[in-house]
Order: structure tokens, then sequence, then C-alpha cells
């Protein structure tokens, strides 16, 4: 195998919009003729691992793109934050909702259409295609392995087959809603259409945070099962997209009529929340975490918890 000399790529393409910054590697290296794993070690890269601003300019450089719009296309350090947050198209996340990891989510559906991996794509939150209202898949269905990165184009599978679209269960009609809200979210776009009523908390949240409220209030179906059994058995989109059904109807009811906290007491992930009220992406996030723990402990004492004191920073709105 021939050692790429250190320069700028000599085809060059343009970032698609939504883009993320991963699939415009995987389709800048093919364009020219270079495997992605040749193409990784060449510019030095660790996908597990978020880039700091040096590796962003020389990753950039080399891909012959602009490094701004790339930057904001990766995982990213944060600066002056602890090793579990990173950013991502310029918002804060939690390393594990915001991943490099090795597998790679699609819609099949999407790539045959328009070509590209999507920034929501990497995201945790997200569980499946906001356009075609489908389970996202992690799995090929011909070899039944992971879909890698180091495949050999954004629609082919490392087995070589095209990942065609296939059938996968529909998401529920709420979380298409969450799905499209977290879609515009992300990339700006204010033409994707956000069907259905959404709890009027996510309005004043981070990403970050609406998905860590939203998962810690539906990971338990009933009373009686502990948290850690219940995201164990959280492994595919699928499951997981229930629990954000679950955790967005709960989350409403909760807007409707506070005094219902104390039902899901038992079925929250309060460590979860607990550590969202210490340490969120934003003090919105931190104060909706601690309003939600305080309401569940016991809905009287409004001073120091276990989860710290009352942060910094306006209570959502819809809080009465």
């Amino acid at each position: 195998m021939a050692v790429l000399d250190p320069r700028q790529l000599p085809v060059r393409l343009h970032l698609a919009a939504a883009e993320s910054g991963l699939g415009f590697a995987l389709r800048a290296l093919r364009a020219n003729g270079i495997a992605f794993e040749q193409g990784m070690r060449w510019l030095g890269l660790e996908r597990h691992r978020p880039l700091d601003a040096a590796a962003v300019r020389r990753v950039a450089w080399a891909l012959n793109v602009d490094v701004d719009e790339f930057g904001s296309r990766v995982v990213t350090r944060d600066p002056g934050a602890g090793q579990g947050w990173v950013r991502y198209a310029g918002m804060r996340f939690r390393r594990h909702v915001a991943t490099n990891r090795l597998y790679a989510k699609v819609c099949p559906q999407c790539l045959r259409e328009h070509g590209i991996t999507r920034l929501s794509w990497q995201l945790r939150a997200t569980v499946g295609c906001f356009r075609h209202g489908y389970s996202l898949i992690w799995s090929c269905p011909h070899c039944g392995q992971a879909i890698g990165w180091d495949r050999p184009d954004v629609d082919i599978c490392r087995c070589g087959r095209h990942l065609k679209p296939q059938d996968a269960p529909p998401v529920e009609g709420e979380v298409q809603s969450w799905l499209c809200w977290l879609e515009t979210a992300l990339s700006g776009d204010d033409a994707v259409p956000v069907s259905g009523a959404l709890p009027q908390a996510l309005l004043h949240l981070s990403l970050d945070g609406a998905f860590g409220i939203v998962e810690a209030l539906g990971i338990c179906a009933a009373p009686g099962r502990s948290v850690r059994a219940a995201l164990s058995n959280c492994k595919t989109l699928p499951e997981l997209g229930v629990v954000v059904h679950r955790g967005l109807e709960r989350l409403r009811t909760i807007e409707a009529d506070a005094g219902v906290l104390m039902r899901w007491a038992t079925m929250a992930n309060q460590p979860a929340l607990a550590r969202l009220a210490a340490d969120g992406a934003n003090d919105e996030d931190r104060a909706l975490a601690w309003w939600l723990l305080q309401g569940m402990r016991s809905g009287v004492d409004h001073g120091n918890t276990r989860a710290g004191g009352r942060p910094r920073g306006q209570l959502p709105l819809f809080i009465a």
C-alpha cells in the first residue's frame, strides 16, 4: 500500500447541508481513491477521541475543505469543560450523546436519495429518520455485521453490498415529531415540519438536556424495575425509541399537572437527573432537572438537595 504524502487531496468536494464531518471524510477519500482506514492513518485520527483545534485545522486542510465549516461537523473537545463534554454542530453534548464510536447509524433510503450521512445520525438521541418515519439501522441486512465508518462508500457496507432500503419498524408519531424538532434545532433548517404537540419544555433546553431529561423520565416502563436493568436492556434503536416516546408523554403530563411527579419517582432515572442538575449544558437544563428531582423527592423542600442548591437561571416558563 502506497504511503500518502502530507498534501491536500486533489479532487475537492463540497460539504452538503447537514452532512456529518465523518461522512464527508469518507466521501472525500473515496473520490480520491483512498480507503477510509488508510486515510484515517494518513490524517493521524482516532475516531473514538474528540478532535482539538489543531487537529481540525490539519484535517480540514488535508481534505481541502473550509476549516470552520468542517470543524462544526465533527466531534471536538469542549475547551474549559471536563472530559465528559464535547462540542458538535456548535452545541455542547456529553460524549456518550455525540459519539465517534465505530458503528454508524444510517437511513438507507436517505443514502439512496441524497448520498450523504447526516449530522443528526451521530447523536444517540436520533433513533429514526425524520423524513421516512422508520428506525435507523446500524447493522447490515446482508452480512449482519455493524455498519462501520471504514466502508467502501457511504451507501456500501464493509461486506461490499449496497445498503438498500429495507423493512424497519416505524417510529411512534410523537417520536417522529421529536426527530423533526431535533433535526431543526441541530441543522437550523426551518423547512423541516414539526407536527404534533411536543412538550413546551423542549423550547427552553439544549439538545443534550432535552434528551437527558426525556431518557431519564422514560427509561422504566413500570414501578419496581431497576433503572440499571432497564438501561442494560435498551440496546437497540427501536427500544430507545420506546423510551423516548414514554419520556415525552410523561413530560407532557407533568406540564399539565405537576402533582403527577411523585407517580414517576420510582420509574425515573434520578441519578441521571441529579448529574444533569449538577452539570448541565446550560442553566435551563440544570434548573429543570433540579425542579423535577425536588418534585419527585417530596415536593416540599425547596432548599439544598442531594442535587445541590437551586441552579442559577430562570426555571422553564411552563412551571407555574
